[in-house]
Protein backbone atom coordinates (compact mmCIF):
# COMPACT_ATOMS: atom_id res chain seq x y z
CA UNK A 1 0.00 0.00 0.00
CA UNK A 2 2.82 2.39 0.90
CA UNK A 3 4.54 1.60 -2.42
CA UNK A 4 1.37 2.47 -4.34
CA UNK A 5 1.02 5.80 -2.48
CA UNK A 6 4.74 6.59 -3.05
CA UNK A 7 4.44 5.85 -6.77
CA UNK A 8 1.37 8.07 -6.97
CA UNK A 9 3.20 10.95 -5.30
CA UNK A 10 6.19 10.55 -7.65
CA UNK A 11 3.84 10.45 -10.66
CA UNK A 12 2.11 13.68 -9.54
CA UNK A 13 5.49 15.41 -9.00
CA UNK A 14 6.66 14.41 -12.50
CA UNK A 15 3.43 15.71 -14.06
CA UNK A 16 3.76 19.03 -12.19
CA UNK A 17 7.39 19.45 -13.22
CA UNK A 18 6.49 18.75 -16.86
CA UNK A 19 3.67 21.30 -16.82
CA UNK A 20 5.86 23.96 -15.18
CA UNK A 21 8.63 23.31 -17.73
CA UNK A 22 6.21 23.73 -20.63
CA UNK A 23 4.87 26.96 -19.20
CA UNK A 24 8.40 28.26 -18.67
CA UNK A 25 9.42 27.45 -22.23
CA UNK A 26 6.34 29.01 -23.78
CA UNK A 27 6.80 32.23 -21.81
CA UNK A 28 10.56 32.55 -22.06
CA UNK A 29 12.09 35.42 -23.98
CA UNK A 30 15.68 34.28 -24.23
CA UNK A 31 17.77 35.83 -27.00
CA UNK A 32 18.76 33.28 -29.64
CA UNK A 33 21.61 35.35 -31.10
CA UNK A 34 23.99 38.11 -29.99
CA UNK A 35 25.17 40.35 -32.82
CA UNK A 36 27.94 42.94 -32.81
CA UNK A 37 27.06 45.73 -35.22
CA UNK A 38 29.74 47.05 -37.59
CA UNK A 39 30.22 50.44 -39.25
CA UNK A 40 29.49 50.70 -42.96
CA UNK A 41 28.11 52.97 -45.66
CA UNK A 42 24.42 53.74 -45.31
CA UNK A 43 22.31 51.53 -47.61
CA UNK A 44 19.36 52.83 -49.60
CA UNK A 45 16.22 51.74 -47.75
CA UNK A 46 14.17 50.50 -50.71
CA UNK A 47 13.86 46.74 -50.20
CA UNK A 48 16.45 46.10 -52.89
CA UNK A 49 20.05 45.02 -52.22
CA UNK A 50 22.30 46.63 -54.83
CA UNK A 51 25.25 44.27 -55.21
CA UNK A 52 26.98 46.52 -57.76
CA UNK A 53 27.37 49.31 -55.19
CA UNK A 54 28.50 46.80 -52.53
CA UNK A 55 25.49 47.71 -50.42
CA UNK A 56 25.37 45.92 -47.04
CA UNK A 57 28.87 44.46 -47.63
CA UNK A 58 30.07 45.57 -44.19
CA UNK A 59 27.02 44.16 -42.38
CA UNK A 60 27.19 41.40 -39.78
CA UNK A 61 25.24 38.52 -41.37
CA UNK A 62 23.61 35.62 -39.53
CA UNK A 63 20.92 33.05 -40.24
CA UNK A 64 18.35 32.45 -37.51
CA UNK A 65 14.98 30.74 -37.13
CA UNK A 66 11.83 32.59 -36.13
CA UNK A 67 9.88 30.36 -33.78
CA UNK A 68 6.12 30.15 -33.32
CA UNK A 69 3.15 28.27 -34.74
CA UNK A 70 3.22 26.02 -36.68
CA UNK A 71 5.98 24.34 -34.64
CA UNK A 72 8.71 24.47 -37.27
CA UNK A 73 10.82 27.62 -37.39
CA UNK A 74 11.00 30.08 -40.24
CA UNK A 75 14.64 30.52 -41.36
CA UNK A 76 15.62 34.10 -42.19
CA UNK A 77 18.81 35.92 -43.12
CA UNK A 78 19.44 38.81 -40.77
CA UNK A 79 21.92 41.59 -41.58
CA UNK A 80 22.93 44.32 -39.14
CA UNK A 81 25.02 47.43 -39.77
CA UNK A 82 25.34 51.02 -38.53
CA UNK A 83 26.81 54.40 -39.40
CA UNK A 84 27.12 57.69 -37.51
CA UNK A 85 23.35 58.20 -37.41
CA UNK A 86 21.38 54.98 -37.80
CA UNK A 87 21.20 51.27 -37.13
CA UNK A 88 20.30 49.30 -40.27
CA UNK A 89 18.58 45.90 -40.23
CA UNK A 90 17.74 43.71 -43.21
CA UNK A 91 15.47 40.65 -42.93
CA UNK A 92 15.30 38.27 -45.89
CA UNK A 93 12.70 35.50 -46.09
CA UNK A 94 12.87 32.82 -48.77
CA UNK A 95 9.75 30.65 -49.19
CA UNK A 96 10.75 28.10 -51.81
CA UNK A 97 7.81 25.72 -51.41
CA UNK A 98 4.94 28.07 -50.57
CA UNK A 99 3.54 31.42 -51.58
CA UNK A 100 4.15 34.63 -49.70
CA UNK A 101 0.94 35.91 -48.18
CA UNK A 102 -0.25 39.05 -49.93
CA UNK A 103 -0.36 40.97 -46.63
CA UNK A 104 2.67 39.54 -44.85
CA UNK A 105 4.76 41.79 -42.64
CA UNK A 106 7.99 41.91 -40.67
CA UNK A 107 8.27 43.92 -37.49
CA UNK A 108 11.15 44.95 -35.27
CA UNK A 109 10.15 45.47 -31.65
CA UNK A 110 12.81 47.30 -29.64
CA UNK A 111 13.50 46.99 -25.92
CA UNK A 112 14.63 50.04 -23.99
CA UNK A 113 17.71 48.09 -22.85
CA UNK A 114 19.20 44.63 -23.13
CA UNK A 115 16.25 43.39 -21.06
CA UNK A 116 14.18 40.68 -22.71
CA UNK A 117 11.14 41.20 -20.51
CA UNK A 118 7.97 41.67 -22.52
CA UNK A 119 7.05 44.99 -20.90
CA UNK A 120 10.41 46.53 -21.89
CA UNK A 121 9.64 46.29 -25.62
CA UNK A 122 8.04 49.69 -26.09
CA UNK A 123 8.91 50.58 -29.70
CA UNK A 124 7.87 48.79 -32.90
CA UNK A 125 8.90 49.39 -36.50
CA UNK A 126 6.81 47.43 -39.02
CA UNK A 127 6.92 47.07 -42.80
CA UNK A 128 3.47 45.86 -43.84
CA UNK A 129 2.63 44.70 -47.34
CA UNK A 130 -0.81 45.69 -48.59
CA UNK A 131 -0.27 43.84 -51.88
CA UNK A 132 2.97 41.89 -52.03
CA UNK A 133 2.60 40.94 -55.70
CA UNK A 134 2.53 44.66 -56.58
CA UNK A 135 5.24 45.51 -54.01
CA UNK A 136 2.86 47.87 -52.22
CA UNK A 137 3.76 48.37 -48.56
CA UNK A 138 3.55 50.77 -45.61
CA UNK A 139 6.14 51.66 -42.99
CA UNK A 140 4.56 51.89 -39.52
CA UNK A 141 5.96 53.22 -36.24
CA UNK A 142 4.18 52.13 -33.06
CA UNK A 143 4.49 52.78 -29.35
CA UNK A 144 3.70 49.66 -27.31
CA UNK A 145 1.85 50.16 -24.03
CA UNK A 146 0.66 47.07 -22.13
CA UNK A 147 0.82 45.00 -25.34
CA UNK A 148 -1.35 47.56 -27.16
CA UNK A 149 0.14 48.99 -30.37
CA UNK A 150 -0.46 52.75 -30.54
CA UNK A 151 0.49 55.04 -33.42
CA UNK A 152 3.66 56.92 -32.54
CA UNK A 153 2.95 60.66 -32.41
CA UNK A 154 6.28 61.31 -34.15
CA UNK A 155 7.28 58.76 -36.80
CA UNK A 156 11.00 58.15 -36.96
CA UNK A 157 13.16 55.69 -38.81
CA UNK A 158 12.38 54.20 -42.20
CA UNK A 159 11.48 50.87 -43.74
CA UNK A 160 10.83 49.28 -47.11
CA UNK A 161 10.25 45.86 -48.64
CA UNK A 162 10.20 44.13 -52.01
CA UNK A 163 9.39 40.66 -53.32
CA UNK A 164 11.90 39.12 -55.71
CA UNK A 165 11.03 35.64 -56.98
CA UNK A 166 10.49 33.60 -53.80
CA UNK A 167 12.33 36.01 -51.48
CA UNK A 168 10.89 38.98 -49.64
CA UNK A 169 13.49 41.54 -48.54
CA UNK A 170 12.79 43.93 -45.69
CA UNK A 171 15.05 46.86 -44.77
CA UNK A 172 14.88 49.07 -41.68
CA UNK A 173 16.65 52.23 -40.58
CA UNK A 174 16.44 53.06 -36.86
CA UNK A 175 17.96 56.31 -35.49
CA UNK A 176 20.77 56.20 -32.96
CA UNK A 177 20.62 58.90 -30.25
CA UNK A 178 17.72 60.64 -32.00
CA UNK A 179 17.31 64.24 -30.84
CA UNK A 180 13.59 63.98 -31.55
CA UNK A 181 13.09 61.02 -29.26
CA UNK A 182 10.41 60.95 -26.61
CA UNK A 183 8.87 58.47 -24.21
CA UNK A 184 7.33 56.63 -27.16
CA UNK A 185 10.73 55.82 -28.68
CA UNK A 186 13.72 53.79 -27.61
CA UNK A 187 16.81 56.00 -27.73
CA UNK A 188 19.56 53.76 -29.01
CA UNK A 189 23.02 54.83 -27.93
CA UNK A 190 26.55 53.95 -28.94
CA UNK A 191 28.37 51.33 -26.90
CA UNK A 192 25.17 49.73 -25.53
CA UNK A 193 23.32 46.50 -26.24
CA UNK A 194 19.57 46.28 -26.92
CA UNK A 195 17.11 43.42 -27.27
CA UNK A 196 15.20 43.28 -30.56
CA UNK A 197 12.20 41.05 -31.21
CA UNK A 198 12.09 40.17 -34.92
CA UNK A 199 8.52 39.24 -35.81
CA UNK A 200 6.68 37.82 -38.84
CA UNK A 201 2.99 37.68 -39.65
CA UNK A 202 0.51 37.32 -42.49
CA UNK A 203 -2.33 39.62 -41.48
CA UNK A 204 -2.16 43.35 -40.57
CA UNK A 205 -3.10 43.02 -36.91
CA UNK A 206 -0.69 43.69 -34.04
CA UNK A 207 0.18 41.85 -31.96
CA UNK A 208 -2.45 39.18 -32.77
CA UNK A 209 -1.19 38.84 -36.35
CA UNK A 210 2.30 37.87 -35.23
CA UNK A 211 2.80 34.15 -35.79
CA UNK A 212 6.59 33.82 -35.49
CA UNK A 213 9.20 35.78 -33.57
CA UNK A 214 12.69 35.56 -32.10
CA UNK A 215 14.59 37.86 -29.76
CA UNK A 216 18.14 38.87 -30.62
CA UNK A 217 20.64 41.08 -28.80
CA UNK A 218 22.39 43.74 -30.88
CA UNK A 219 25.47 45.48 -29.51
CA UNK A 220 25.81 48.94 -31.04
CA UNK A 221 29.44 49.82 -31.60
CA UNK A 222 30.93 52.88 -29.90
CA UNK A 223 31.16 56.02 -32.00
CA UNK A 224 34.75 56.24 -33.34
CA UNK A 225 36.75 59.23 -32.18
CA UNK A 226 38.21 61.28 -35.01
CA UNK A 227 41.75 61.90 -33.83
CA UNK A 228 44.16 63.66 -36.20
CA UNK A 229 46.73 61.11 -37.39
CA UNK A 230 50.30 61.75 -36.19
CA UNK A 231 51.60 61.77 -39.78
CA UNK A 232 49.30 64.68 -40.66
CA UNK A 233 50.67 66.62 -37.70
CA UNK A 234 54.26 65.87 -38.78
CA UNK A 235 53.52 67.09 -42.33
CA UNK A 236 51.97 70.29 -40.96
CA UNK A 237 55.03 71.02 -38.79
CA UNK A 238 57.43 70.28 -41.67
CA UNK A 239 55.43 72.55 -43.97
CA UNK A 240 55.65 75.40 -41.46
CA UNK A 241 59.41 74.90 -41.07
CA UNK A 242 60.06 74.71 -44.83
CA UNK A 243 57.97 77.78 -45.65
CA UNK A 244 59.63 79.68 -42.79
CA UNK A 245 63.09 78.82 -44.15
CA UNK A 246 62.03 79.83 -47.66
CA UNK A 247 60.68 83.10 -46.31
CA UNK A 248 63.96 83.82 -44.52
CA UNK A 249 66.00 82.97 -47.66
CA UNK A 250 63.76 85.18 -49.78
CA UNK A 251 64.20 88.06 -47.33
CA UNK A 252 67.94 87.54 -47.31
CA UNK A 253 67.96 87.50 -51.14
CA UNK A 254 66.09 90.83 -51.28
CA UNK A 255 68.51 92.28 -48.71
CA UNK A 256 71.51 91.21 -50.86
CA UNK A 257 69.96 92.84 -53.94
CA UNK A 258 69.58 96.16 -52.11
CA UNK A 259 73.18 95.97 -50.87
CA UNK A 260 74.44 95.19 -54.38
CA UNK A 261 72.45 98.11 -55.75
CA UNK A 262 74.06 100.47 -53.19
CA UNK A 263 77.56 99.28 -54.18
CA UNK A 264 76.85 99.83 -57.88
CA UNK A 265 75.62 103.40 -57.18
CA UNK A 266 78.80 104.14 -55.16
CA UNK A 267 81.00 102.85 -57.98
CA UNK A 268 79.19 105.08 -60.52
CA UNK A 269 79.92 108.13 -58.44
Amino acid sequence: MKKIILRGIIFIIIINISIISLLFISNSYGATEEIDSQFGEAPVIDGYIDISSQEWNKATKVQIDLGGSPPEGLPINLWVMQDNSNLYISVQIDLEHEYHNTTEFVGIMVSNSSSENKEDFIDAKIVQFSNISENQFNYLDYYINNSIFLNDSDYDGDGAAKLEDSSSIYEFSIPITSINGNEEDVLLDYGNGYAFNVTYGKTPFYPSGIIKSTIILINIKSFPTTEQPLWNLVILILSIIIFSILGILYGFYIYKIFKLKEKIERIKR
